[in-house]
């Protein structure tokens, strides 16, 4: 009888030590995802802070956060970037940043007049190839005066000729670096969005 009753408790046992070492797996695996989850939120940007907008290179202000991704408001437009292509600026790195610019503006040899930020679009529409021309060149030079990376260029669609006077202007220009057609949901044919080169 007892020996039987050994037998019958040795299974017993095993599984109550398979139990316990599955307690003690679930714990470890548990843990450090939990502190993984903490450490990635306290990465995420705050509504109200700024952040440079990866894929753009393009600095502006958190206005709107869902779980995959965020609102930014850049100049005058706003745009929807993942988070893993945000990155958070601090106050002492913007500031730093800003005297940098300062010291290798007053350093340089070329001394250009400062100029207040245009916005990130010129809107053509209606006007006359040539008054369009002329409002774009004023308006590219103050962009590029500002420190813009890029910017939009609203001609509309119409019969097409606008828009063609408008990048044939862009090809070649002294400030664009590049510029494409706008996406489909951003104005598409409309607009050209255009790559400034950098101060």
């Amino acid at each position: 009888m007892k020996s039987q009753l050994k037998k019958a408790k040795q299974p017993l046992t095993a599984l109550k030590n398979i139990e316990e070492k599955i307690e003690e797996i679930e714990n470890k695996t548990t843990k450090p995802v939990e502190r993984q989850r903490s450490q990635v939120e306290g990465q995420l940007p705050k509504l109200g802070e700024r952040v440079i907008v990866s894929t753009l290179n393009a600095e502006g202000v958190v206005t709107a956060i869902s779980e995959s991704d965020a609102e930014i408001q850049i100049g005058t437009i706003r745009v929807r970037a993942k988070m893993s292509e945000l990155i958070r600026k601090s106050s002492e790195e913007l500031s730093e940043g800003s005297k940098q610019k300062v010291e290798s503006k007053t350093s340089s040899v070329v001394h250009r007049p400062s100029s207040s930020s245009p916005g990130m679009e010129v809107d053509l529409r209606g006007l006359m190839s040539e008054d369009a021309l002329d409002k774009m060149e004023k308006y590219l030079e103050q962009a590029y005066l500002s420190g813009l990376l890029w910017v939009r260029i609203i001609h509309g669609k119409g019969t097409g000729k606008l828009r063609q006077a408008v990048r044939e202007a862009l090809r070649g220009h002294a400030y664009i670096k590049s510029f494409e057609e706008a996406r489909d949901n951003e104005g598409g044919e409309g607009v050209t969005v255009a790559k400034l080169n950098a101060v």
